[in-house]
């Protein structure tokens, strides 16, 4: 089986985002407070940043790959497997417009979870940059933003086995 990967690279931003926060989190329990309610507030953001941890670990994107019969998405601790029989068509994307974040993480850890705009609608991103992106859309109408070292190649790569997919079938 014959596959093409490619590596996600972190920005410079994301990296300094993820920094910060890392320290923030590590900072919690040296700070004094004098009442229970600023107590319950450190434990409340303690928690928040410990369950955003756990969710870039999820999310974050190492990898991505193509073999002849999957798109794989490579996460710090899991992969999003798409068959490419459930691949509409996968192209480039130049970020045009503003991505709203719905749910999901602007530069902690990548750039991952549901966004949306007026040219895509809704769509979930799996990101570390955001100057290198492919678009997938799946026949059921779901959409995916991704980010790899060199989007119009991987893009290539998706779209040629793509076209073998449907050679096949026919």
């Amino acid at each position: 089986m014959f596959k093409y990967r490619q590596p996600c690279n972190w920005n410079t931003s994301s990296i300094v985002i993820t920094v910060l926060l890392f320290i923030a989190w590590a900072a919690i329990p040296f700070i004094n407070t004098h009442s229970s309610g600023q107590d319950f507030a450190l434990i409340i953001v303690a928690a928040l940043l410990f369950i955003s941890f756990i969710c870039g670990l999820y999310y974050c994107p190492k990898y991505v790959e193509v073999t002849n019969s999957l798109l794989i998405i490579g996460k710090l601790i899991s992969k999003k497997i798409i068959p490419l029989a459930d691949i509409a068509s996968v192209a480039p994307y130049q970020r045009t417009m503003n991505f709203v974040r719905t749910l999901g993480s602007s530069g902690f850890m990548g750039y991952w979870g549901h966004y949306r705009n007026q040219e895509l609608g809704k769509f979930f991103v799996y990101g570390t940059r955001m100057d290198q992106l492919i678009l997938v859309t799946l026949k059921s109408g779901k959409k995916y933003v991704i980010s790899c070292k060199n989007a119009d190649e991987m893009s290539t790569q998706i779209n040629l086995r793509l076209k073998r997919t449907e050679n096949i079938a026919d």
